[in-house]
């Protein structure tokens, strides 16, 4: 059984289990939004993983590098500062992309476990708007 399925990832309870317990809400989250590229918020940055790393480093023109591993494979990841989001959101959006947002909104530093976030709604550009519908918040 494969409850995890995303792209070309295909993940059963046990591969989730070797995962950080960050990386497995990730995964969790990733799941439940998988035709949106997902910007997870972790620290000063939006980080997206796997299939969402290379595409928004493709189209964005920036790094993409790695962290951890899955199946021995190194973990692709590419990510943006959350003070330059919302410009990296717009190209995205008006590329026709629909982007899913997880924000941070646990203190890190007194957090057991992972940090807690809040997923926001997927952002999508309707044919009659020239900007996408969203600030980021500071």
């Amino acid at each position: 059984m494969c409850p995890f399925k995303f792209g070309a990832i295909q993940m059963s309870d046990e591969t989730m289990l070797t995962h950080t317990p960050m990386m497995q809400q990730y995964l969790q989250t990733k799941s439940e939004h998988p035709n949106e590229l997902l910007f997870y918020r972790m620290g000063d940055f939006y980080e997206l993983f796997f299939d969402d790393a290379k595409k928004a480093a493709k189209l964005l023109d920036i790094t993409l590098t790695s962290r951890g591993k899955s199946a021995g494979e190194p973990i692709p990841m590419a990510g943006v500062p959350a003070h330059a989001a919302e410009n990296y959101l717009a190209k995205l959006v008006k590329m026709g992309l629909s982007v899913a947002i997880c924000e941070q909104i646990g203190d890190p530093v007194n957090s057991k476990g992972p940090v807690e976030r809040k997923k926001r709604p997927p952002i999508q550009l309707k044919p009659w708007q020239d900007r996408p519908p969203y600030t980021i918040p500071p």
